[in-house]
């Protein structure tokens, strides 16, 4: 090897952090899989998601009698992309069923340039493959109002044993955090006094860390369940596993109301569908629920420190969600409000 492949050979080393070589090495579909995903600093949730995709990937291949990496064309892909398709799978699903393939083909390809190609490289997802292009009145994007939150509260309570979820879906549906972040969220992060909660640690970006004020249904129903938990440990206790979590609260939705299609995770779309229909969604329901600003102003020019911005979520969103409250006709022995109400005629 002349001194000028030693120096370009080194550059694209600096460069992409990847050891070039000349030699070819015949690797095996699983072990590119394997060694593509093996330095990701994940949680363990999210490996084991990702080692689930990969499985349901080795399975299709092996079908089709693939056993090494140089077996696999740009045509295999698309193949796998409309058998995901037309299996009925949701855009996300197939974008998060494709990932692992296409790391894969860019970490092989920047290995071993020479011998792989990066034949992802093309790929592209569309949304279009999964919705039809007919109007249809049913579609949208599933939420339960403010009151159908309440009212699936109160028949929780009602119940024996089910605190850990009570307290789940008060902290999606009326305080808008995402199904992990109420999961991942402890005691320690929690002040009753100033009725706030923290939310950072393991997050999906800068703007997801963030302390919010609660309504009072929510610092009620945490006062209710605090006594009962380990105050060391999750608000949440006994679920784990995000999968253990989600299905129990779908479950306990099903009994509650057959007729209400909803994912779990689509619980902290109540308050942001409630605040676009009344009017009051704006800058400080984005920063409430961890939005990233979407204008450059909003992004380098605002003025929103933490201890600034408290009284205004306070203000512009918190107030709001009580306002809803207070004009839920809720049931006079309702174990769920700070105090008795008069049934509002709406």
């Amino acid at each position: 090897m002349t001194l000028a492949n030693d120096v370009l050979e080194e550059q694209a080393t600096q460069a992409t952090g990847v050891q070039q070589s000349n030699a070819f090495e015949p690797l095996q579909i699983s072990d590119a899989l394997l060694r593509a995903a093996k330095t990701r600093n994940w949680a363990e949730y999210t490996r084991r998601k990702d080692e689930k995709f990969c499985e349901y990937f080795l399975e299709w291949v092996d079908k089709l009698g693939l056993t090494y990496w140089h077996e696999l064309r740009y045509e295999h892909v698309l193949n796998y992309q409309k058998y995901l398709v037309d299996h009925g799978f949701a855009f996300d699903s197939i974008r998060l069923y494709l990932l692992p393939i296409r790391r894969s083909a860019a970490w092989v390809a920047s290995n071993w340039p020479k011998h792989y190609t990066n034949f992802c490289q093309g790929i592209r997802l569309s949304r279009k493959e999964s919705h039809p292009s007919t109007y249809n009145e049913d579609e949208g994007n599933p939420y339960l109002s403010i009151h159908q939150v309440l009212n699936f509260l109160d028949w929780l309570a009602r119940k024996e044993g089910l605190d850990g979820l009570i307290v789940g879906i008060a902290l999606q549906g009326l305080a808008g955090l995402q199904l992990q972040e109420a999961l991942r969220l402890t005691w320690e992060k929690v002040d009753l006094k100033d009725e706030t909660i923290t939310i950072d640690g393991v997050v999906k970006n800068h703007y997801r860390i963030r302390k919010i004020p609660v309504s009072m249904v929510v610092a009620r129903l945490l006062r209710r369940v605090r006594p009962l938990v380990d105050p060391q440990g999750p608000v949440i206790p006994g679920y784990a596993a995000f999968d253990n979590y989600s299905h129990a609260v779908r479950r306990e939705i099903l009994r509650w109301n057959s007729s209400v299609n909803i994912k779990p995770k689509d619980l902290r779309n109540t308050i942001q569908t409630a605040s676009i229909d009344g009017g009051w969604y704006g800058y400080y329901m984005q920063r409430y629920v961890g939005h990233a600003p979407t204008s450059i102003g909003e992004r380098h020019y605002h003025g929103d420190k933490g201890k600034r911005l408290l009284p205004l979520f306070r203000e512009k969103v918190v107030s709001y969600i009580d306002d809803a409250v207070a004009k839920w006709n809720a049931p006079a022995d309702s174990g769920i409000i700070p105090f008795p109400r008069l049934v509002i005629n709406q």
